[in-house]
C-alpha cells in the first residue's frame, strides 16, 4: 500500500433493502387517511432494518417518531398509536407519579437540582402536583415490536426530561397499564416481569 492509499475514498457501503419492509409501507400508504405519515425503511446495524414513521401525539401535542421493530405490521403500530392518543385519566396520573419519583429519587442520588446546575420548569418536590410533571419531559418516539399477543397493545415511549439529560425517560405500557418509568433502557412490554420486584 502506498503512501496516498490511506486517504483513498473508500467505497459507499450498499444500502440495506428490505422488501418485505417496503411492501409493508406501500400497502399501508394506499389506505385512506393513514395515521402513521412519511414511512421509510431504516438500516439498523448493519444486517438488519425498521420502519420509521411520523404520527401526531395529542397528549404532549407534537409529532413522534414511530419505530417499528422486528416484523411488527404498520396496523399494530396504529393502534399503539391510538392507545398513546387515548390513554385514560388513570393512566396519565401513574406516568405523572412515578415521574415525579424518578425526578425525586435521581436529584437526591447527585445532591440535588441546584448543585449540579440543572434547571427544571418547575421546582419538584413532594407537594408538587403529579400533573404538573407533564412540564419537565416530552416524548419523542414510540416503539412498537413484534406483539407477543396481538389481541393485546404494547407500546414503548422515550424522550427527553429536564432532570436526566444523559438518559431521558422510558415509559412502557401494556392495555394501558404502566409497566416501566424511568431512564432509558430499552425495556420492552414483553419482557416477563414475573419475578419483578
Amino acid at each position: 500500500m502506498g503512501l496516498f492509499d490511506v486517504f483513498k475514498k473508500k467505497p459507499e457501503p450498499e444500502l440495506l433493502r428490505d422488501e418485505k419492509k417496503e411492501a409493508l409501507i406501500e400497502a399501508y400508504q394506499t389506505k385512506k387517511d393513514p395515521l402513521i405519515k412519511d414511512l421509510q425503511v431504516k438500516p439498523l446495524g448493519k444486517a438488519d432494518t425498521y420502519i420509521e414513521g411520523k404520527a401526531y401525539c395529542k397528549f404532549w401535542n407534537t409529532m413522534v417518531d414511530v419505530d417499528m421493530y422486528d416484523d411488527t405490521s404498520v396496523e399494530y403500530a396504529e393502534k399503539c398509536v391510538e392507545a398513546m392518543n387515548s390513554m385514560p385519566e388513570e393512566l396519565v396520573e401513574n406516568i405523572c407519579q412515578a415521574a415525579k419519583k424518578y425526578c425525586l429519587e435521581f436529584l437526591d442520588a447527585i445532591g440535588g437540582a441546584e448543585e449540579n446546575d440543572i434547571e427544571l420548569a418547575i421546582p419538584v418536590d413532594e407537594d408538587t402536583p403529579a400533573l404538573e410533571m407533564l412540564k419537565c419531559f416530552d416524548i419523542g418516539t414510540l416503539a412498537v415490536e413484534t406483539p407477543k399477543d396481538p389481541s393485546r397493545i404494547g407500546y414503548q415511549l422515550s424522550g427527553n426530561c429536564d432532570w436526566e439529560q444523559e438518559h431521558g425517560i422510558e415509559i412502557v405500557i401494556l392495555d394501558d397499564k404502566l409497566l416501566y418509568l424511568g431512564e432509558f433502557v430499552g425495556e420492552s412490554p414483553w419482557r416477563d416481569r414475573q419475578t419483578d420486584s
